[in-house]
């Protein structure tokens, strides 16, 4: 799985983002904003879903600092 330590560059793009937005709508609007291998393969492995907002997409990311057990949109 992977894995996301750069928190802060996802949230720039995050940042940009016009939510609601799927998990497709978040990477495609990631690709076109040059993000890093690292950050499209974390969004990759979010659960496909709609998102209202950016803390959801951090929260349903797998980082580094993740906790067992966190929920994640739609479930």
């Amino acid at each position: 799985m992977a894995v996301l330590n750069d928190t802060e560059a996802l949230r720039k793009i995050l940042n940009t983002v016009e939510f609601p937005a799927s998990r497709d709508d978040v990477l495609a609007h990631a690709e076109n904003a040059g993000a890093s291998r690292e950050i499209l393969s974390a969004l990759r492995a979010m659960p496909p879903a709609t998102y209202a907002e950016a803390d959801e997409v951090m929260r349903a990311v797998p980082t580094a600092t993740a906790t067992p057990g966190r929920r994640r949109p739609g479930g």
